[in-house]
């Protein structure tokens, strides 16, 4: 792996791990102590810790210097793939296998990431 190729990705994961961090400790700080109701600030913070992965990725991960119109139509796109490769890939977890869900969810949250990594730096940021 190049130097260039593994700076990139050491940003990438603190920005995810940043990002992570913020929605949940968001939602932890906003439902227990500040007692907002779940939902809403769930959908809130979660939108905008998009958001932000958004704008790290593009002017910091990638220094991009795609159209950012467009660079955010992939980046949404990528997220929905996402979502749904989530689901199927839990799915067939439950269906085929007898693991835990928690070990099956687990699984996917350790691969999805480098797999969007690979996806963004390709196709999304670095045009």
């Amino acid at each position: 792996m190049t130097k260039f190729l593994s700076s990139q990705l050491s940003r990438y994961l603190i920005a995810g791990a940043g990002t992570v961090g913020l929605y949940v400790g968001g939602v932890w700080f906003l439902t227990e102590i500040v007692n907002w109701p779940a939902r809403p600030v769930n959908a809130g913070l979660y939108i905008s810790a998009t958001g932000l992965s958004f704008l790290f990725n593009y002017l910091w991960v990638f220094k991009s210097e795609a159209k950012a119109s467009g660079a955010l139509a992939g980046f949404l796109t990528l997220q929905a793939f996402g979502v749904l490769l989530n689901i199927a890939w839990v799915e067939a977890g439950l269906r085929f296998t007898d693991i835990y869900p928690w070990i099956i969810a687990a699984g996917f949250f350790a691969a999805w990431p480098f797999l969007s990594f690979l996806i963004q730096r390709q196709f999304i940021f670095n045009r």
